[in-house]
């Protein structure tokens, strides 16, 4: 997958860093994103020179591609009823909340690998299966 994909779907609001001369300035989302979004952007968020020291960023963010999770309409399809109410307590719990839990449903917050590796354990150590719980998947840093 291309980077300007990868980058895009991190959204507008990311803080960019057009700091030259950072030795990891290849290697950080935030001066990827400089790089791709930087003419479409005339103000907002960007790291600040001082946060440069010996060479190392305080706010360096390692270009790491991750698989998110985006919507899960159907999570709750193949769940009995006398499991339904604690499995969907525990799953709002592991994405952090009753308003958080309902976004992530809908596809407006993605899920992370680690959670989505927390709710596929839950719904195993129910006996369900956890090949299909999300609408679809997403790239991004």
């Amino acid at each position: 997958m291309e980077n300007k994909e990868l980058i895009k779907n991190l959204g507008t609001n990311i803080t960019v860093c057009f700091l030259e001369g950072c030795p990891k300035a290849g290697q950080c989302v935030r001066h990827l994103a400089y790089e791709m979004l930087g003419d479409q952007k005339a103000c907002g968020s960007t790291v600040m020179p001082s946060s440069l020291k010996d060479g190392r960023c305080e706010l360096f963010y390692e270009a790491v591609v991750r698989r998110y999770a985006k919507g899960a309409q159907r999570m709750f399809d193949e769940v009995r009823v006398k499991h339904y109410g604690t499995m969907k307590e525990k799953v709002k719990g592991i994405l952090g909340g009753r308003t958080s839990y309902y976004r992530c449903l809908r596809g407006e917050k993605l899920i992370t690998e680690e959670q989505q590796q927390r709710i596929a354990d839950l719904f195993k150590s129910y006996g369900y299966d956890s090949d299909k719980l999300y609408d679809e998947y997403v790239y991004s840093y």
